[in-house]
């Protein structure tokens, strides 16, 4: 899966505010995770894929390949779960093994659950500039900036090391690595392979503590903005009127 980066446009969630959106994000989720039927969790998930759409700019294609390999990881999910589940209606039986409607539903509900989560969170990161979102935590939730500034920094890393290991599987093909064979095979091609990244990363870590402590970070108890982060109006409407529905929803249910 490709770490999705954020986009800027004219699309309405560009304009709302890291935490004002966070609201949202939290908001969904708690649908998510309230809500047990196949039927919800489909029409939640035909919800953010509009939004995603219409309100994020992100299209179509992109959504399908950013969750294609969630497809891998339910499929199996979702049989184990509809084989675990033998209490309800049985739909259809061969010997010990079971199907209910129960099961159908759990296991559709649960899936979908998966895809809903997912894709909630792809809409939040592919709007959110991860330096608008450590100056948010740090100016409006007062959380001090030397842990905002640590968030900040993984945030970065995260494609920097996507794009290293991008490198490093090219550089093994160039040498002529051959793809690997069997379980064992598989076993020590990915160990070296997450090995070589690794080091990466602890050398990107040196090389970045080093800089910091060179410019004096930490030295003073407090830090200024070039650009502070304000929250918008309209935003904190849409995350009071989204927080609210959704407790309302989930209180339903």
């Amino acid at each position: 899966m490709r770490i999705p980066d954020h986009t800027s446009g004219a699309y309405p969630l560009h304009a709302v505010g890291p935490l004002s959106k966070l609201v949202m994000l939290i908001s969904v989720s708690l649908l998510g995770m309230v809500w047990n039927t196949v039927l919800l969790q489909a029409v939640l998930l035909m919800v953010l894929i509009l939004a995603a759409r219409l309100l994020a700019g992100v299209s179509l294609p992109r959504q399908f390949k950013a969750m294609s390999f969630l497809v891998w990881m339910g499929l199996p999910y979702f049989v184990l779960t509809l084989l675990a589940v033998r209490t309800g209606s049985v739909w259809r039986e061969w010997g010990p093994l079971v199907i209910t409607y129960e099961g159908w539903n759990t296991a559709g509900a649960l899936t979908l659950r998966m895809f809903v989560l997912f894709l909630a969170s792809f809409i939040y990161i592919a709007t959110t500039n991860p330096r608008d979102f450590v100056q948010a935590v740090h100016q409006r939730l007062r959380v001090p900036y030397r842990f905002a500034f640590g968030l900040s920094i993984a945030l970065t890393f995260l494609p920097l090391l996507e794009e290293e290991g991008k490198v490093i599987a090219a550089a093994r093909r160039v040498r002529g690595s051959k793809p690997p064979r069997g379980l064992g095979g598989k076993a020590r091609w990915w160990g070296g392979y997450a090995q070589a990244v690794l080091v990466n990363a602890i050398r990107r870590v040196q090389q970045t503590a080093s800089a910091m402590e060179g410019r004096g970070f930490g030295a003073y108890t407090d830090r200024t903005y070039l650009r502070p982060v304000k929250a918008s109006p309209a935003g904190l409407g849409w995350a009071s009127a989204l927080a609210a529905t959704a407790l309302m929803l989930a209180w339903a249910v």
